[in-house]
C-alpha cells in the first residue's frame, strides 16, 4: 500500500463568519474551507473585523517584508502570546524592538552556528547510545526522544561552557520528560514545566537574552524572554525532527542515499567546520518536511495598506492571516503538494523557490532568529541517526496532525530501529 503522509482536512464553509479570530487560529481545520488549498486568498469576517487568509507567495512576502511599516504584527498576536509568555524582549512593536532584536540575534549569526556542531553531536550521541542498548524490535517513542534531544542540544549550545557541555544537565532531562508527559497540554502548561529551567538559565547563558535596564527591562521580562527562547528553541525542532525521521522510515531508498552522503563527514570526531551544502539530500529532506509540516502554520499582521492578490485588491484595514501551511500545499504552486518528495528541493530552482513559496521561518524583519541553528541541528541529527540506524514504521502506531495554534505530530511508539553494523 502506498504511503500518504497525513494532512489537515479543512471543514469550513463559505461565507465565512467567525465568532472570533483567536478561536479560528487555535484550530483552523474547523473553520477554513478546503478551497484555500487551490486559491490565493479567502475572505472572512469576525464581528466588525475583516479578515483575509492569504496563500499567495507574492502577497505573503509583501506583507512580511513590511516596507514602510504598513503591515505591523497584529495586536491579536501579542494578546495571544502575552497570555502565555507575558512581557518579553521580542513581543510587540515597541520603538526599540529592532535594537533589542539585533542584540538577541547575535548568538545566531550563520557564521557562528557551525561552531556549535560538536555540541549538537554530543547531544545526539547520547540519544543514539541509548537506542543502541534497546532490544531489537522494540519500538521507539520518537516524539519523546526528539524532545529530549532538542532541549539537551539547545542547552549545551547556549547555556554551557566547554566543560559543562560534555554532560547532560539533569534538570534538562527532567523538564523534557515532564513536557512529554503533558504533550497535549496548552502552551501555558509547557511553560510551567520549563520555568525551573529558565531560572537556572539566568545564571548560565546568553548575555543577549538578559534584561537591559537602560531599555526599561526588568527581571520578569528577562525570565519571560528565556522561557520563550527555551520553548521556541527546542519545540519546533522537536516537531520537525519527529516528522522527518518518521517520513524517512517509509523510504529506505532515501535512508541509503543519506548514509552515502554522510559517510565521509561523520568520520570526523568533532565535525568542526561542517559543510552543510555538501549534504544536499539531507537538507532537501529538512526543507520538504518543513514544507509539509510548518510548525508555525500562520502569521498574523494588521494591514494598513491595500494588498493586491491575483489582480484583486483587498482594501486596507483588514487582518491578514498568512497561511504558511496553505501556501506550502497549494495546488497552484506545487506539483503533487501532499506527497513527500525531497527531490523537489534539489537542483537549480531550489533557492528561488525557497525565497518565495517556502517560508517556514517567515521572512523580513521579524523572520525566525533561530533559522540557521534549527537547520544545522536538524541536518546533523538526521545524518547521524540515519547513518547508524535503519528506520522503519511501527505498524499500527503512526503519527497524525494535532493543531493548537501550532502544528505538531501526535502518536506513540511510531518507529522501529535496527542498528547498522
Amino acid at each position: 500500500m502506498a504511503f500518504h503522509p497525513p494532512a489537515l482536512e479543512f471543514q469550513g464553509h463559505e461565507p465565512l463568519i467567525f465568532q472570533g479570530l483567536a478561536r479560528v487560529l487555535r484550530d483552523p481545520t474547523l473553520h477554513w474551507p478546503p478551497s484555500i488549498l487551490d486559491r490565493s486568498a479567502v475572505r472572512a469576517r469576525a464581528g466588525a473585523t475583516r479578515i483575509a487568509l492569504l496563500a499567495s507567495p507574492r502577497a505573503v512576502n509583501e506583507v512580511l517584508l513590511n516596507r514602510g511599516g504598513v503591515f505591523p504584527r497584529a495586536r491579536l498576536h501579542d494578546r495571544i502570546l502575552g497570555v502565555a509568555y507575558g512581557e518579553n524582549l521580542v513581543r510587540g512593536d515597541r520603538a526599540d524592538w529592532r535594537r533589542q532584536r539585533r542584540e538577541i540575534t547575535q548568538p545566531f549569526r550563520p557564521e557562528q552556528m557551525l561552531t556549535l556542531a560538536p555540541r549538537i553531536r554530543l547531544a545526539c550521541d547520547r540519544l543514539l547510545a541509548e537506542w543502541a542498548e534497546q532490544p531489537a524490535g522494540q519500538p521507539v517513542d520518537i516524539v519523546r526522544d526528539t524532545r529530549r534531544f532538542a532541549l539537551d542540544s539547545l542547552w549545551r549550545c547556549f547555556f554551557c561552557d566547554d566543560g559543562a557541555a560534555l554532560a547532560v544537565e539533569p534538570m534538562v532531562e527532567d523538564v523534557a520528560l515532564a513536557m512529554d508527559a503533558h504533550h497535549d497540554a496548552p502552551l501555558v502548561g509547557h511553560l510551567k514545566d520549563l520555568r525551573p529551567l529558565a531560572h537556572l538559565a539566568r545564571g548560565r547563558g546568553s548575555p543577549a537574552l538578559e534584561a537591559d535596564p537602560a531599555a526599561g527591562g526588568d527581571e520578569s521580562q528577562d525570565l519571560n524572554t528565556l522561557l520563550l527562547f527555551l520553548h521556541a528553541g527546542h519545540d519546533n525542532v522537536t516537531a520537525t525532527l519527529t516528522w522527518a525521521l518518521w517520513l524517512l522510515a517509509h523510504h529506505p531508498d532515501l535512508q541509503a542515499a543519506i548514509r552515502r552522503e554522510w559517510r565521509a563527514t561523520l568520520s570526523q570526531p568533532d565535525i568542526a567546520g561542517l559543510d552543510l551544502p555538501a549534504h544536499p539530500l539531507t537538507g532537501a529532506v529538512v526543507r520538504e518536511t518543513l514544507r509539509l509540516y510548518p510548525p508555525i502554520m500562520h502569521l498574523i499582521r494588521d494591514a494598513k495598506a491595500d494588498v493586491e492578490v491575483d489582480g484583486e485588491r483587498i482594501e486596507a484595514g483588514f487582518t491578514a492571516v498568512l497561511s504558511l501551511y496553505a501556501m506550502h500545499r497549494n495546488r497552484q504552486w506545487w506539483e503533487d503538494p501532499d506527497a513527500f518528495r525531497p527531490e523537489r528541493f534539489l537542483g537549480e530552482g531550489d533557492e528561488a523557490k525557497r525565497r518565495t513559496v517556502w517560508l517556514p521561518f517567515g521572512a523580513g524583519p521579524r523572520g525566525c532568529i533561530g533559522a540557521s541553528f534549527a537547520q544545522l541541528e536538524l541536518t546533523l541529527a538526521i545524518g547521524m541517526i540515519v547513518s547508524r540506524f535503519e528506520l522503519a514504521p511501527n505498524p499500527g502506531h503512526g503519527l497524525d496532525c494535532r493543531v493548537d495554534f501550532v502544528l505538531r505530530p501526535e502518536g506513540r511508539d511510531a518507529m522501529l530501529l535496527r542498528a547498522l553494523a
